[in-house]
C-alpha cells in the first residue's frame, strides 16, 4: 500500500504554499478594507483551481478528491489565510448532487470565483431556524442563521429551510432588500463569521430532492476541512515555536536546550502528527465512499480540534513575552484553532458521538 502523496499532490501543495507566501494574507482582516482583500485573494486562489477541487466534472481537467481538498485546507491553516475556502466547498458539493438548473448555474458561476457559502446547521451546534415560502413563480424566505463561517465576504448563501413540512436548500443573493449580513464578533476576525437575517428575502431553490442525505454529506466534509486546518494551523505554530527555541537564549544557552522546552514540543510534534494521520485517514474514508467514512470524520475532528488548540497555546507559551503582542503572528494561530475548535463540533461533542456508534454496534453484536 502507497502512503506517499502522488506528484500532483505534492504540486497542489506547492503551488497554494507558494501563492500564500506570496501575499502574506494572515494580518488582511484587520485592514480597513478587508473583504475585498479577501475576495481578491480568493480570485486568485479560485483561478489556481481551487474552486473545483472535489468535484467529478467531465469539463474539468484536474482529478481530485477529498484527500486533495484536505491537503490545500492544511496549506490554508498553516499561512492562517483568511478564505471561504471550507464554506465554499460545501456549497460546491450541495450544488453538484443537485439535478436543477439553478444549482448548475450558480456551480458555474462558484467555478468562475463568485463566492458562494453553505449556511450548514451544525456550524456551531445550532439550527437553522428558516422557513420557505413559495408560490408558483417565487420562493421567501424568513428567519435567522447566527453564524456562519465565511458568510463577511460571501456574495451568495445556502441557506437550509423548511418548506411544505421537508428540508429544502435555497440560494440567495446577500446584496438585496430583506437580507441582512451582520459580521459576528469573534476571537478571530479570519474565520468570516457572519449572521444572516431574513426577512423577506427573495431566494432560488437549488436542492429539493433528498436534501437531507446531501446537507449530511456536506457537514461531514466541512468538519474534515476544520480539522484539516486546525492541523496546518498546529504544524506552523510547532516550527514557529523550535525556530525561536533555537535562537532565544537564556542563562547563556538555547532555551531549546533545556529540558522543559523539549518536552513541550516533543508532544506538540504528536499532537501535529495524530491530527494529519487522522485526517488523512477519513479523506481516504470519504474518497472511497466506506461505510464506516463518518466515524472517521469524528476522530479527525476530535483530535485535530484539541491538537490543534493545545499545540497553538504551547507555541505562544514558549515565544513568552513576545508570543503576547499583536506584532508578532503566533496570536493569529490560536485564534484561529480556538475558532476552529469550535466549528462543526467541538471535541466532546465528537467523542459522544464516537461513544455512541460504539455502544450503538455492541448492543447488535450482542443480540
Amino acid at each position: 500500500m502507497e502512503f506517499r502523496l502522488s506528484d500532483e499532490q505534492v504540486a497542489l501543495c506547492e503551488s497554494v504554499r507558494k501563492l500564500l507566501a506570496a501575499r502574506a494574507p494572515a494580518r488582511i482582516v484587520f485592514e480597513s478594507d478587508s473583504t475585498d482583500a479577501v475576495r481578491a485573494l480568493w480570485g486568485q486562489l479560485s483561478d489556481a483551481g481551487l474552486s473545483s477541487l472535489g468535484l467529478d466534472l467531465p469539463d474539468l481537467d484536474l482529478e481530485s478528491s477529498a484527500i486533495e481538498q484536505i491537503l490545500v485546507a492544511e496549506e490554508l491553516g498553516r499561512a492562517a489565510a483568511p478564505t471561504p475556502y471550507i464554506g465554499l466547498e460545501a456549497a460546491t458539493l450541495i450544488l453538484s448532487r443537485s439535478e436543477l438548473q439553478a444549482a448548475a448555474d450558480l456551480l458555474k458561476r462558484a467555478l468562475d470565483g463568485h463566492i458562494v457559502v453553505a449556511a450548514l446547521p451544525a456550524a456551531y451546534g445550532g439550527t437553522v431556524d428558516v422557513k420557505a415560502s413559495e408560490d408558483a413563480t417565487s420562493s421567501v424566505l424568513h428567519g435567522e442563521v447566527l453564524l456562519v463561517p465565511g458568510a463577511t465576504w460571501a456574495n451568495t448563501v445556502l441557506i437550509t429551510a423548511e418548506s411544505e413540512g421537508s428540508v429544502r436548500v435555497y440560494a440567495l443573493d446577500i446584496d438585496q432588500s430583506g437580507c441582512t449580513v451582520t459580521p459576528a464578533p469573534s476571537i478571530d476576525p479570519g474565520s468570516g463569521l457572519a449572521a444572516v437575517t431574513l426577512d423577506g428575502a427573495s431566494a432560488v431553490p437549488v436542492l429539493v430532492d433528498d436534501a437531507d442525505k446531501v446537507i449530511h454529506d456536506a457537514v461531514l466534509l466541512a468538519t474534515l476541512l476544520a480539522a484539516a486546518e486546525s492541523t496546518g494551523i498546529a504544524y506552523t505554530a510547532l516550527h514557529m515555536a523550535a525556530d525561536y527555541a533555537r535562537t532565544r537564549e537564556q542563562f547563556g544557552h538555547p532555551i531549546g536546550s533545556f529540558q522543559a522546552i523539549k518536552h513541550k514540543l516533543a508532544d506538540m510534534v504528536v499532537d501535529v502528527e495524530n491530527s494529519r494521520s487522522a485526517c488523512y485517514g477519513a479523506a481516504w474514508k470519504l474518497r472511497d465512499g466506506a461505510e464506516d467514512a463518518e466515524t472517521f470524520v469524528h476522530m479527525a475532528k476530535a483530535i485535530a480540534a484539541e491538537g490543534g488548540t493545545h499545540v497553538a497555546a504551547q507555541a505562544l507559551q514558549i515565544h513568552g513575552g513576545i508570543g503576547c503582542t499583536f506584532e508578532h503572528p503566533i496570536h493569529l494561530y490560536l485564534r484561529r484553532a480556538k475558532a476552529n475548535q469550535l466549528l462543526y463540533g467541538d471535541t466532546p461533542e465528537h467523542l459522544e458521538s464516537l461513544a455512541e456508534e460504539f455502544l450503538a454496534t455492541e448492543r447488535e453484536q450482542t443480540r
